[in-house]
């Protein structure tokens, strides 16, 4: 094993909860490495996923009212100034520069605002992973062509269409993977069970704050697909299943459904151990054009932690309001409706990029219940359509494998 003056020292620098999440993924290879020596500097938040896994942080990370989306709307950005973010950014530079001449090479996953501070800041060459641009939204600009071919010694876009581009414009682009799939942790392929004639719906409200507000829209959503399958008679029913951010309580969504007509079920033996935070039940209709109907009987909601990379292997169609998670459903092959949401994240602009990012293997509705349910029901029914979901989302999203490609890169650039 290398001594720890000799071992070559590599900064993981990301700007935003999901590329934390993305790093962390590479970390998990990169920490095989016996002569190599991690550190990790998260922008936005407190860069949970990298100290759950023992690598410490230049400086302790901090979360903001924005959770990092303060670009979104004049308010969030008020919220963020009132907390204080203009000192802590400058804490920030000056913690970079403070470590200039301390790292053999960054890692850089995000926008160009993290590639211009790394850049600016540190002496040694930077790997940079755009996470947040597509040439199937817009191509990059001038300027930010400018920015990479100066600060970045190699380039890993996320899908193969925007490195073909970036390298023909001469950059040391190449597509390695796409560091989602790899993200994704699978462990039980009975998880959850399947009753007979019964689809799997998963919910993905995301995994700031607004998931809870999310929550009352995706339960909205499941009285109303349920009313659906009432009046039109079908014989499968559908089991709904929420994968519920670590970060987020599961008491506070019962809270938040309560008004909507939700309780709580006590949880049954084994469910516990099988990572269900808690269960919810409504006995039906209640939606918007459910009068005198029966809503076909009582819904039930099963709100799940851990078991995130399960559920989406489970499932036969999702309903999300969340950015990667979305992101990597589509790339499972999932068919994806979506809606824009009421928080700060998920607006509509942000669901319409995510539409251009995704092509076909998403669904963007207005948020109105009977519509989402009646799209839901669509691409559960409809083959053709599944079929061209499949096909974009592998295409969009490309297969797992890229955290090791560029594990070996990064060993083989640094001699380790």
């Amino acid at each position: 094993m290398a001594e720890a003056g000799t071992r070559k020292k590599l900064l993981l620098i990301s700007n935003g909860h999901g590329e934390d999440l993305l790093g962390a993924t590479l970390a998990e290879r990169l920490l095989g490495i016996s002569g190599l020596e991690l550190t990790a500097f998260p922008l936005v938040g407190k860069g949970r996923a990298y100290t759950a896994l023992g690598i410490p942080l230049v400086i302790p990370g901090r979360e903001f009212p924005s959770g990092g989306f303060l670009r979104n709307s004049l308010k969030n950005l008020l919220l963020d100034l009132g907390s204080g973010i203009i000192g802590y950014t400058r804490k920030q530079v000056q913690a970079l520069r403070a470590n200039r001449n301390r790292f053999d090479l960054a890692v850089c996953l995000g926008d160009l605002y993290a590639l211009f501070l790394v850049g600016t800041s540190l002496r040694p060459p930077v790997f940079f992973l755009p996470t947040a641009k597509s040439d199937y939204i817009r191509p990059h600009w001038w300027l930010e062509v400018k920015l990479m071919r100066r600060f970045a010694a190699k380039v890993f876009p996320r899908d193969a269409l925007t490195a073909a581009a970036l390298a023909g414009q001469g950059l040391p682009a190449e597509f390695a993977g796409n560091l989602m799939m790899d993200a994704l942790r699978f462990t039980d392929p009975g998880f959850p069970p399947r009753k007979e004639g019964e689809w799997i719906v998963a919910f993905l409200p995301g995994s700031r704050q607004e998931a809870y507000i999310n929550m009352e829209d995706l339960a909205t959503v499941a009285v109303a697909f349920q009313g659906l399958l009432a009046r039109k008679g079908e014989r499968r029913t559908a089991g709904f299943w929420v994968a519920l951010s670590g970060g987020l309580d599961f008491a506070e969504v019962a809270r938040h459904l309560e008004p909507l007509g939700w309780s709580v079920r006590p949880l049954v033996p084994g469910e516990a151990e099988n990572g269900v935070a808690g269960c919810l039940q409504h006995k039906g209709g209640g939606y918007p054009g459910s009068e005198g109907q029966s809503g076909g009987g009582t819904i039930r909601m099963t709100v799940v932690k851990g078991r995130f990379a399960d559920i989406l292997a489970a499932c036969d169609g999702v309903v999300g309001l969340a950015g990667t998670a979305n992101e990597q459903a589509a790339g499972l092959g999932k068919p994806v409706v979506t809606f824009p949401g009421r928080g700060p994240q998920f607006t509509a602009e942000f669901a319409r990029m995510q539409k251009r990012l995704l092509g076909e293997a998403v669904a963007l509705t207005e948020r109105e219940p009977a519509l989402v349910a009646t799209e839901l029901y669509s691409v559960l029914t409809d083959d053709k359509r599944r079929a061209a979901v499949v096909r974009a989302g592998r295409e969009r999203m490309g297969e797992p494998g890229g955290a090791e490609r560029i594990t070996g890169i990064i060993k083989d650039y640094l001699g380790v």
